[in-house]
């Protein structure tokens, strides 16, 4: 590889540090964005930066700048806790990032890790203590395991939306379903994997 500016130098950290914290690339309009420079101009820094061997692009299509040396893992920040119970206060923001493997996301999106509570889950192998990484979308299909919004609540459950009632179904025998009205739930994410740390 053919040695960087240090302008490209910057644009290409900005781009590995973006795809490290979302799962996937900038466009042309948030790196000039960043940077506070033309479209052209950002256009022109990729193109060196792919000419020098650090990253390759598709030009028909937004956001497919891939890195030649791509990350592994990405951090996700961890937005707080959620119950897999009956359901804890809603969640406050934290100051904490938890890394997770780049493999474990599901195409664009915004992702976050929410901290489990309780043992409704346990027969789902989510236990009290592990991290649930959560995509969020307001949307998810029958039968899929769901971060919801009940009143000032949050829970984790599977999610079933009947023609009249929601039903949010724990997997633990020993616990009841939770069913309400649909306007009562807000989803506020889809489960797509778990993170345990062993002590």
């Amino acid at each position: 590889m053919r040695e960087l500016t240090e302008r490209q130098k910057k644009v290409l950290d900005f781009i590995t540090n973006y795809i490290q914290q979302r799962g996937y690339s900038p466009s042309i309009r948030d790196i000039a964005r960043h940077f506070k420079i033309t479209p052209r101009g950002a256009q022109l820094h990729l193109i060196a930066l792919e000419k020098k061997g650090y990253i390759t692009r598709n030009g028909n299509k937004s956001r497919t700048i891939s890195l030649v040396k791509r990350p592994e893992s990405i951090s996700v920040p961890v937005k707080g806790q959620i119950s897999a119970g009956q359901g804890i206060e809603m969640f406050e923001i934290v100051d904490e990032e938890i890394e997770i493997p780049i493999r474990m996301l599901q195409g664009y999106g915004d992702y976050f890790a929410l901290k489990v509570t309780g043992d409704s889950m346990v027969d789902a192998h989510i236990i009290d203590g592990d991290y649930v990484i959560i995509k969020r979308q307001y949307k998810v299909a029958n039968g899929q395991i769901a971060a919801a919004v009940i009143g000032d609540k949050v829970t984790l459950k599977r999610f079933y939306l009947k023609e009249d009632r929601v039903e949010l179904v724990p997997e633990n025998e020993n616990m009841g379903t939770i069913i309400c009205s649909p306007g009562e739930v807000k989803i506020i994410g889809k489960l797509v994997g778990i993170i345990r740390f062993y002590k």
